[in-house]
């Protein structure tokens, strides 16, 4: 017996060697990468203890997730005799395009990572179910070839070197050793599952920090895990009746049995018929562009800057998260970013509340437009499924207007937009359109001619200046036409550019510009300098454009508000806050909560505390109040218009 339990062992072993070189080679790569990440991002690795961390837990990480990735090589090895891989170039060629696979992704990784400062996460699987887009993207924004070349001579030394060490055939299996074999194979997955139920998901204080020690494989299967995940059973939550007491104060309704739906009056315009309504939401426009809104040194937005003087500006707007989606719900829908996907991709969003829905309604033309096209992010069905008459995309526009693989520049939009609403106009037809732009994104291509842009600095600022100079170029054309005499136009940023900060959420990446431009003579060169969210702005633009309304609107109307006092509702991938003028409270998986503190509205600089500080509690109750109502008032479709 224990000679057949010592061939049993060393014929396994042999079977294993090969897949433990794979595994080996992985753990090389993935820790290089994280060594890289470590030095070119040492401003936000902080600490020698952030380090050791972020490379102690880091390994533990990346051995679970690639012992886990070769799992079904090893249940194969441990049932079939795999006689096809006697022929040498069947199993060179198969260890080459899994190195090339790995190799590939280390860069992937790490230019994934100098974007978002985060591994693989939401954005990376949506940018999967896009090839075209995504792919057209990447070729366009870097330099494939060169990092495909390298990975393959990388691949071909790895496989070079393996095929030297590794026997070429496997012994042939005995029967009794395949029943020991799936045995021990079964044991392992065992093993590797009570692992992964108890492995953390924080190592460190900061989230940068964090971010490196984490393996981006098993945040992508996370990501995808989460897409939908059920609220109730990860997040922190108070009971029904305080939630809805909670809930009443932050949106100032009463009673609390009146739930959410609450009237919305009309006090920006009391006097005149209502205005046309227009929506221009910029890409990526963070306020660390503008010298108006973020005291840039070097601003790009000087078109932005001028013309905020003759509008309602808000100086402390704070966006929803990081994501177009998330900004659309929040401008467009007035409603909170719940971790996972937002309401746009979710499969309960027919007949959701949305400032398209109140003014069609109220017999207004709905019309949304995209310099792209509608099906990336689940954008015209939605659009089209909750308020919006018409959906205008790529094809709607001239085949010659210039255009990246996002779609048409900006000015063509705008152009087509001006054009429809002087239609609309002409025919005694009330007008409300919504876009979103795509000319400040990767590549970062612009028409010529249009703004003058040294070669040597950045694409971005490039881009943004573009986005600005159509931003100026609209207004000018639209005020011209004379259609600013009779609407009101929010101009907003979807969300900051880049994402940047310690915290778990990094709200100092989501200061955005905004502005609303209005014939109403009071609030020309007026500020709101109060804190503000992304759902506010739909409650305050249907104010000032004189339009009355029912809805169940998480937002409220900023034009009576005092300075102080104001919150923004927060997400980053699978955390959910609430910030205020002071504090901001986060709460994550499994129940968990984090505290920051902060000494005015107007700073960026946050200090981790602990719960126990004056506030933070309630803060964190207000917080569970909000997301877990938004969750149920979703998931049971009551997120309507009465």
């Amino acid at each position: 017996m224990r000679d057949n339990r010592d061939m049993f062992v060393v014929t396994y072993g042999q079977r294993l060697k090969g897949i433990a070189n794979l595994v080996a080679i992985q753990l090389v790569l993935w820790c290089v990468l994280r060594i890289v990440l470590i030095v070119m991002f040492a401003g936000d690795v902080r600490t020698p203890a952030e380090v050791v961390v972020a490379l102690g837990a880091g390994l533990v990480n990346d051995g679970l997730t690639a012992v886990t990735s070769v799992f079904p090589l090893i249940l194969l090895i441990s049932v079939f005799d795999l006689r096809w891989l006697r022929r040498p170039w069947v199993r060179n060629t198969c260890l080459a395009v899994v190195y090339f696979v790995l190799s590939f992704n280390v860069f992937v990784e790490y230019f994934f990572f100098e974007e978002y400062s985060a591994r693989y996460n939401h954005l990376a699987l949506d940018y999967l179910m896009y090839p075209d887009e995504v792919f057209g993207n990447i070729f366009a924004s870097y330099n494939v070839a060169l990092f495909v070349a390298i990975a393959t001579m990388m691949s071909a030394c790895l496989a070079w070197i393996t095929t030297r060490r590794v026997p070429a055939v496997p012994q042939p299996l005995r029967w009794r050793d395949r029943a020991g074999n799936i045995a021990t194979t079964i044991a392992v997955g065992a093993v590797l599952w009570m692992a992964w139920s108890v492995a953390p998901s924080t190592f460190a204080q900061t989230r940068v920090a964090n971010e490196v020690a984490l393996n981006g494989w098993a945040q992508l299967i996370r990501a995808y895990l989460t897409s939908h995940l059920d609220y109730e059973a990860y997040y922190a939550m108070v009971p029904a009746a305080e939630a809805d007491a909670r809930v009443a104060r932050l949106i100032s309704q009463s009673p609390a049995s009146a739930g959410l739906t609450r009237h919305f009056a009309a006090s920006g315009r009391t006097n005149g018929s209502p205005l046309d309504v227009v929506i221009i939401m910029e890409e990526s426009l963070g306020s660390n562009f503008s010298a108006r809104f973020g005291g840039a040194k070097d601003p790009v937005t000087p078109e932005l800057d001028q013309w905020s003087r003759e509008g309602l500006a808000l100086t402390n707007l704070i966006a929803n998260g990081n994501r177009t989606v998330r900004g659309m719900e929040g401008i467009l829908c007035s409603f909170l970013p719940l971790p996972g996907d937002a309401i746009i991709k979710r499969d309960r969003s027919d007949n959701v509340a949305s400032i398209a829905q109140v003014l069609a309604a109220q017999g207004y033309q709905t019309t949304f437009f995209t310099g792209g096209y509608g099906l990336f992010d689940n954008v015209k069905p939605f659009m089209t499924a909750n308020g919006f008459h018409n959906f205008v995309e790529q094809p709607d526009y001239p085949g010659d207007a210039f255009g990246t693989v996002w779609g048409v520049a900006d000015e063509f939009v705008f152009n087509e937009m001006i054009t429809r609403q002087k239609r609309a106009h002409a025919a005694g037809q009330r007008w409300f359109s919504a876009t979103i732009t795509v000319s400040n994104h990767k590549p970062f291509d612009v028409p010529p001619g249009r703004v003058e842009w040294p070669a040597d600095k950045s694409r971005r600022s490039g881009a943004v200046l573009y986005a600005d100079w159509a931003i100026g170029h609209y207004l000018a054309q639209a005020k011209q036409e004379g259609l600013l005499d009779h609407t009101v136009v929010l101009v907003v940023g979807d969300h900051g550019a880049r994402v940047y900060g310690a915290e778990e959420i990094p709200v100092t990446s989501y200061r955005i510009p905004a502005v609303f431009f209005t014939p109403e003579a009071k609030y020309h060169g007026a500020t709101i300098e109060r804190l503000s969210s992304q759902v506010d702005l739909a409650p305050t633009l249907l104010s000032l454009a004189g339009v009355s309304f029912d809805a169940p609107f998480f937002g409220s109307d900023l034009l009576a508000a005092p300075a102080d006092g104001g919150r923004a509702f927060v997400n980053h991938n699978r955390s959910i806050g609430i910030l205020t003028d002071n504090a901001l409270a986060v709460l994550g998986l499994n129940h968990s909560r984090t505290f920051y503190a902060r000494d005015n509205k107007s700073t960026d600089v946050f200090v981790r505390v602990s719960g126990d500080a004056p506030g933070m509690q309630e803060l964190a109750a207000d917080a569970e109040a909000a997301f877990q109502t938004a969750y149920r008032v979703y998931r049971e479709r009551r997120y309507t218009l009465p």
